[in-house]
């Protein structure tokens, strides 16, 4: 492996498209911010083998972007050596979509208010109606045996 197949403009690009700063991302990826620095930067000194640093790449990409059904990160922070024939072509920016609002508990409906109306002429007929009937009524009168 090399360690110069690494782009370190789409390593920017992830990280700024998550809006993370380096801190966060070396956290969640278990780096220190320096080595996270290093692969933005295609710096040198901070891993011991040009296999760590793509390893370490690898990894923020798969953090950062999820993972494919391969194992490979969805997005492609790797330089492509296919690029002069267009097959290696940069796609355009990932769009993170925001989970929709959460509804409302008690939405303001036609139905709700239907289904409240309903209830409130049910307990209206119980309590004065159906109650005083019961009530008023005579006895029944008593067996003689």
């Amino acid at each position: 492996m090399n360690a110069h197949l690494i782009d370190p403009q789409a390593m920017l690009r992830l990280r700024a498209l998550c809006k993370l700063d380096h801190a966060r991302v070396a956290r969640l990826c278990g780096l220190t911010e320096a080595q996270v620095r290093e692969l933005e930067a295609a710096e040198h000194g901070q891993f011991e083998t040009p296999e760590l640093k793509v390893q370490a790449a690898l990894k923020i990409a798969v953090t950062l972007s999820g993972a494919q059904a391969n194992g490979m990160p969805v997005v492609n922070v790797f330089r492509s050596r296919a690029v002069g024939d267009h097959a290696g072509m940069q796609l355009p920016a990932i769009k993170v979509e925001q989970a929709p609002p959460p509804k409302p508990k008690f939405p303001d409906s036609p139905e709700f208010f239907k289904l409240l109306l309903i209830f409130v002429v049910m307990v209206f007929l119980l309590v004065a109606v159906a109650m005083p009937l019961l009530y008023t009524l005579p006895s029944p009168p008593p067996k003689l045996t």
